[in-house]
């Protein structure tokens, strides 16, 4: 491929890959910010904010994503099967992110204290924040699944990983936006809502080149899907073979995945708040000044990170080639567990900053390697099943992990009055050491075609059949 051609198509990729980077500016704004607006704003402790951070989106998306994944592989509008629920759902995101930012607004006219110290005086600001999370929690979930699954329908077979490695690249491009947005305007007044708008903003353009790069086919249905018919209980169905005829492979993927996900997950809630309170010492009463910094330098280090991501996004296609993905993925894996670890130690910001930077390598990779395995593993019209699939396992590890963690920070010895969340990122170095474990057995799985046993059950139902697999 000559050099044009090659700059050509990493051209076309990026614009086919960057709805997802309007996905990943809806995460780093809410995980950035959704802990300092919960509890500066409307006083919720930092415990608590993980409670309702673990439940609206990995509750969501672990309904919403396999059901749209499901809806979206069947889906036979002339648009194609994925840009109508990229387009409708990046919609509705924007709604939900409205009205986080709007909330507090919303609540001091609906009677709110404005300056009322304890949960109770914000009672109208929690509902609106707590609906718009939902919201825009649900319709996330309803854009990444097709998002994920267009690259996967559209770029060839042998350049899967270079895709999804394109997609963590564009991802590292929005999350390094995000944050360098987030800390220029985070000691401006009424920081939360111009943050939240500008998100909206970023996440409805960043949909548009996909739409335009995305060139999908009508999609026609196989004389098998006409049969399934079209009733909602096809894809409840449909969603219960894909779990019980999962090739074993795929199993193996989705274990390592969700290890990942809840070793990564405290870090990504816990992250800003360390920096107030850990690194800068402050706390929300008489160092309210001090954590306020903090959490602002805690943006810029979220943009080292992202700026690692995005730099390692170019490199890990060359791991792979040069290694395979066992070693790639494991590799990344125990260097992330060392990183969670030696938080407990960190006290100032260089040495932060670099340990995150190296937490990003594990990000880059557990965000492309297993997503480039799908097509390979299943076969390619239940891409979106899988993605979805993929994407829960990642909302449940959220949901466990972030609600221990809570309790975690909650029980063990505060810092100056305030939870000390360290104990929370340690915790997730716990799942991380397992996850590398896991990661050697990635390779573990057969090679050959093998017979689709049913995971539910011993023996197959005489009336189903497995959905058609392919294996490389």
């Amino acid at each position: 491929m000559s050099i044009v051609s090659r700059a050509k198509f990493l051209m076309w990729l990026f614009c086919l890959c960057f709805s997802l980077a309007g996905v990943q500016f809806v995460y780093s704004i809410q995980f950035a910010l959704g802990t300092p607006l919960f509890n500066e704003q409307l006083k919720v402790s930092p415990g608590d904010v993980a409670i309702i951070l673990s439940t609206a989106g990995p509750i969501s998306g672990f309904v919403v994503q396999p059901i749209v994944g499901v809806l979206s592989d069947r889906c036979t509008s002339k648009w194609g099967r994925r840009k109508p629920f990229i387009f409708i759902g990046t919609l509705c995101c924007g709604v939900g992110m409205a009205l986080i930012g709007a909330s507090v607004d919303l609540g001091n006219l609906c009677g709110d204290d404005p300056n009322g110290p304890s949960t109770s005086d914000h009672v109208w600001g929690l509902v609106f924040a707590i609906t718009g999370l939902w919201v825009m929690n649900v319709f996330v979930n309803a854009v990444q699944g097709p998002a994920r699954a267009i690259v996967s329908d559209i770029v060839d077979a042998d350049r899967q990983q270079e895709g999804n490695a394109m997609v963590s690249g564009v991802m590292g491009v929005a999350a390094i936006i995000a944050s360098v947005a987030g800390a220029q305007f985070f000691m401006t007044p009424d920081p939360y809502r111009n943050l939240f708008f500008i998100g909206v903003l970023f996440l409805y353009f960043s949909c548009v080149p996909t739409l335009l790069a995305g060139k999908e086919e009508q999609h026609t249905l196989t004389e098998k899907e006409k049969a399934e018919g079209s009733n909602i209980l096809v894809v409840f169905l449909k969603i219960y073979q894909g779990f019980r005829y999962m090739p074993r492979k795929m199993i193996i993927v989705v274990v390592v995945f969700f290890l990942s996900w809840a070793a990564y997950s405290p870090y990504m809630i816990y992250i800003t708040t360390f920096f107030g309170v850990n690194i800068y010492g402050g706390n929300q009463d008489d160092k309210k000044d001090l954590y306020d910094q903090g959490v602002q330098m805690g943006m810029y280090g979220l943009a080292v990170f992202a700026a690692s991501q995005w730099i390692y996004s170019f490199i890990l296609p060359y791991t792979i080639k040069f290694t395979n993905v066992t070693i790639a993925y494991a590799g990344s894996q125990l260097l992330a567990t060392g990183c969670y670890i030696v938080f407990f130690w960190l006290t100032k910001i260089g040495p932060t900053y670099g340990v995150m930077a190296l937490i990003a390598i594990n990000f880059t990779t557990l965000n492309s390697i297993p997503f480039g395995l799908v097509k390979g593993l299943t076969a390619g019209s239940d891409a979106g099943l899988y993605m979805g699939v993929l994407n829960a396992a990642a909302v449940v590890a959220q949901t466990v992990t972030e609600s221990i963690a809570g309790a975690i920070v909650g029980a063990c010895p505060y810092i100056d009055g305030s939870q000390n969340v360290v104990w929370g990122i340690i915790f997730g170095g716990a799942f991380s050491a397992i996850a590398t474990v896991a990661a050697c057995f990635l390779r573990a799985a057969p090679t050959v075609t093998e017979e689709k046993k049913p995971l539910l059950g011993i023996n197959s139902d005489a009336s189903a059949s497995p959905p058609t697999t392919e294996t490389p």
